[in-house]
């Protein structure tokens, strides 16, 4: 609660925060001294005259150490993504080398063309059918964009 005191005296409080706090300073006495003691002091500090100073201070910018420190974060990120990105498409990929294939695995390539022709005779099925389920669902097809 004493932040929010705090952001209410610098006006940087929601309508929201503002009634939650109105409503907790009605029930606890501590706050509200609280409040009472910070509004006094930052009227006081408002009101005061500045000081000039004996001498400039520097204070160190922080920014150029954090900005400093992402670079090399994120390049041992994409580092590690790509480490492991490697890894886990070689493990989940499916395929496994062999020094020498075993004899029973071998194929001819009568074997070969056969099984290419399968493959292309359930694709040429798989097509039919589905222009025969196009054809049969009476939707009107207009290729192109239309005007």
């Amino acid at each position: 609660m004493r932040s929010s005191i705090s952001a209410e005296i610098d006006g940087e409080l929601s309508e929201f925060e503002s009634i939650l706090l109105r409503g907790h300073l009605d029930r606890c006495e501590d706050c509200r001294m609280f409040k009472l003691d910070a509004k006094r002091f930052a009227t006081a500090l408002r009101g005061a005259q500045l000081e000039r100073l004996s001498r400039p201070v520097a204070v160190p910018s922080r920014r150029r150490s954090v900005v400093s420190l992402r670079l090399p974060a994120a390049a041992a990120v994409a580092v590690v993504m790509i480490v492991f990105g490697g890894v886990f498409a070689s493990l989940h990929s499916g395929a496994v080398i062999h020094a020498s294939p075993p004899p029973e695995a071998a194929f001819n390539s009568l074997d070969l063309r056969a099984m290419q022709l399968q493959k292309a005779q359930r694709t040429n099925n798989q097509l039919r059918l589905r222009r025969a389920q196009t054809q049969a669902s009476q939707i009107p097809r207009h290729p192109g964009p239309q005007n």
